[in-house]
């Protein structure tokens, strides 16, 4: 059964029906102002940070599965008392003609029913913070019709867990209010992170808001009002009724919904533009308002967010034998790179309403984009130096709003740190960057190089008697965060990245005439490659880890996590691999872990839990890092392939993890076919 397509063009991806096997999402944003939207409305939009600022509906356990609430646009026809909605949801009418097409940072849902045509296209500004509605109603009858139209939205205001789970409690700060058909919202608390102590005892510094360019009739706030007693999104009383109630007020539950009534004539199309946005004084809001007060105003934001991504798309670009290739690379990865590298892993259907970002993920991040965003990486280079500690160390995470956040000891952060910066140079030949003074997250100033040297040295001091950096709290995989807690397990992958990172920092000092430095490094490094290839060889391939105990994690003497794909492409990207045990462990990889959706992050998956490893051995076998395809060490291997000069190898790794060919199987794939999974569940599991 198909779903959709991607248009000729690529840069669209067009949804055919509206029940797609999971909510199929678009990121509409410029980097502050965040509205996720499915294929029909549905969808969260938060500002800054999603745990904080939340704008736009409380996601309930089962959104997921029936992705509701969203930016809906109610339709009543006046006469019948007929009504339905312009989105499929939250109704779900058998549609006469149902398309979404999901875009470069717009989402247009086009809907005929009853005799009426409409389409919504939704796009976020880059120069406001706020969500454009641009809403068109046909009348396709051979009759004049007197048709109400109801924009709705479900507020979530700033508070996503407080919300979520004491929403009776939270209503009792909501205020609500309407100033010249323009609904303000805002709550008297705003319960901000402060690392573990207390409350913030503040209230929100802005306001949402709800406005259309349509005249007003009437309006609503208030919950109750709106739907009435034992009724829903699909049956509000309010709208079978065709009548608001002109709700507002302070310390109830909130929404949001304006009323307009069009005459349309037979062949006729009516225009207007709903806008939903948060603003620190509610006459800023009014003052966005009047920007895209009329339909060519809302045209001309729509055609700015096209010549942003026609300039991003446009830096690097391929041309293979292989459409799909082009269509993955020239457009939709890079889409998908640049929102994961300003939003991180903070907001999604599966997970999220967390305003925390990780040190290591936005170094991934970075790097994502680097070659299609210079400038950007610059800026967020410096921004990950500051979580760095003058000892090397680093934060692991923490909250963007407060830049409150946890040290916990993972030994792969730093060298992130150091392979952002080198390949920021490689790319950039900015190397006066070198010289620029950053701050540490605690105390003092030192000069980017500096703080390079010092995350290589903090990892050159974390060693194990055997010469093979120590795990500690975990490494890249966060589920092996039992292995090291006593302070004698070693990470495997680590000692790749320290080698990668000593030889490309060498590098670097010689380049820039700090030859004795640069010779420390050399010789730093061919001591762990010799240690490497003397305690972690296991015969056809390289050892995960060893626990605080001594015992190999990742070997052919474990029932299960027998062998794991990281320890393999890492040794050959770092070059620590001679190339007989590369070949050899590679090949390890395509005899044990390949599988029809790509190589396995390590196989057998864990079927009992060890407390001696961790909770990787708790998820159920064959989902999360337990035994599944993760797409992002399939790209490492992809990596290792390459370097050896198997490209054939590589390409077929690419092929089976693709969105472009996964998404050819929607029922099993379920989720967007146009973007990369974090994991595919693996053999292990009943839903591979």
């Amino acid at each position: 059964m198909s779903w959709g397509r991607f248009s000729e063009d690529g840069r669209e991806y067009v949804v055919e029906r509206p029940d797609t096997p999971r909510p199929w999402a678009n990121y509409l944003t410029n980097g502050r102002y965040c509205a996720i939207c499915s294929q029909t409305g549905g969808g969260q939009s938060f500002f800054e940070t999603s745990g904080y600022n939340r704008i736009l509906r409380v996601c309930g356990p089962t959104a997921l599965l029936q992705d509701q609430p969203g930016r809906y646009v109610y339709l009543r026809d006046a006469e019948t008392g007929q009504f339905w909605a312009a989105n499929w949801q939250p109704i779900c009418g058998e549609p006469s003609t149902f398309e979404a097409r999901h875009g470069l940072g717009y989402t247009k849902v086009s809907y005929s029913l009853h005799g009426i045509e409409s389409s919504i296209v939704y796009y976020v500004p880059p120069r406001d913070d706020c969500e454009v509605w641009m809403v068109k109603l046909r009348n396709s009858s051979a009759k004049p019709r007197r048709i109400q139209a109801f924009p709705f939205v479900k507020w979530d205001l700033a508070n996503y867990a407080f919300n979520a789970t004491e929403a009776g409690f939270s209503a009792l700060f909501n205020e609500a209010f309407v100033e010249n058909g323009t609904i303000m919202v805002s709550t008297r608390f705003w319960n901000i992170s402060l690392g573990g102590v207390g409350n913030s005892n503040v209230r929100w510094d802005k306001w949402a808001y709800m406005t259309s360019s349509a005249e007003v009739e009437g309006f609503d706030c208030f919950d109750e009002e709106f739907f009435g007693m034992y009724r829903g999104l699909d049956n509000p009383v309010a709208i079978e009724e065709g009548r608001l109630r002109n709700t507002q007020g302070r310390g109830r539950e909130i929404m949001g919904a304006l009323q307009h009534s069009f005459e349309i004539a037979p062949g006729e199309e009516k225009r207007f533009v709903v806008l939903v946005g948060v603003a620190y004084r509610q006459e800023d809001a009014h003052s966005i308002k009047r920007r895209y007060d009329t339909w060519e105003e809302a045209e001309r934001g729509l055609a700015e967010v096209d010549s942003h991504w026609d300039y991003y798309l446009g830096r690097t670009t391929v041309e293979t034998p292989s459409n799909e290739f082009d269509l993955s690379y020239n457009i939709w990865n890079k889409y998908q790179a640049w929102i994961t590298s300003r939003w991180s892993r903070m907001d999604s259907y599966y997970l999220g309403g967390s305003s925390i970002i990780g040190f290591r993920d936005s170094w991934q991040d970075m790097l994502a984009i680097l070659p299609n965003d210079t400038d950007w990486a610059r800026e967020r280079t410096i921004y990950l130096l500051e979580h760095q500690f003058p000892d090397g160390s680093t934060l692991h995470n923490w909250d963007p709003l407060t830049n409150i956040g946890v040290k916990t000891g993972h030994s792969d952060d730093p060298m992130w740190l150091v392979l952002g910066v080198v390949e920021y140079l490689k790319e950039s030949g900015d190397l006066m960057f070198l010289d620029e003074s950053v701050r540490y997250y605690d105390s003092g100033s030192e000069t980017v190089r500096q703080h390079v040297l010092r995350a290589l040295d903090y990892t050159l001091g974390h060693m194990s008697e055997r010469g093979i950096p120590l795990i500690m709290a975990a490494d890249w995989n966060d589920g092996l965060d039992c292995v090291g807690r006593q302070g004698r397990g070693e990470s495997s992958m680590v000692a790749a990245h320290l080698a990668w990172m000593l030889r490309e920092t060498a590098s670097l000092l010689w380049f820039v005439g700090s030859d004795a430095l640069a010779q420390r490094y050399i010789e730093e490094r061919d001591k762990l490659v010799k240690n490497i290839n003397q305690h972690l060889w296991d015969g056809d391939w390289y050892i995960r880890a060893t626990r605080d105990d001594g015992e190999a994690i990742g070997s052919s003497r474990c029932i299960e996590g027998r062998i794991y794909l990281n320890a393999q492409s890492w040794m050959v990207i770092a070059g620590a691999a001679p190339r007989s045990r590369a070949v050899r462990c590679m090949d390890s990889v395509r005899k044990y872990l390949d599988t029809d959706y790509g190589p396995a992050l390590f196989l057998p998956a864990y079927r009992e839990p060890d407390p001696k490893i961790g909770i990787i051995t708790r998820f159920a076998p064959g989902t999360k890092e337990n035994g599944t395809i993760f797409c992002h060490p399939t790209c490492w291997a992809i990596m290792a392939e390459c370097i050896l000069g198997r490209g054939a190898q590589a390409y077929e790794y690419w092929k089976k993890v693709s969105f472009v060919y996964r998404g050819r199987q929607p029922q099993l794939y379920k989720a967007e076919p146009y973007v990369y999974s974090e994991f595919i569940n693996g053999p292990e599991s009943p839903f591979y």
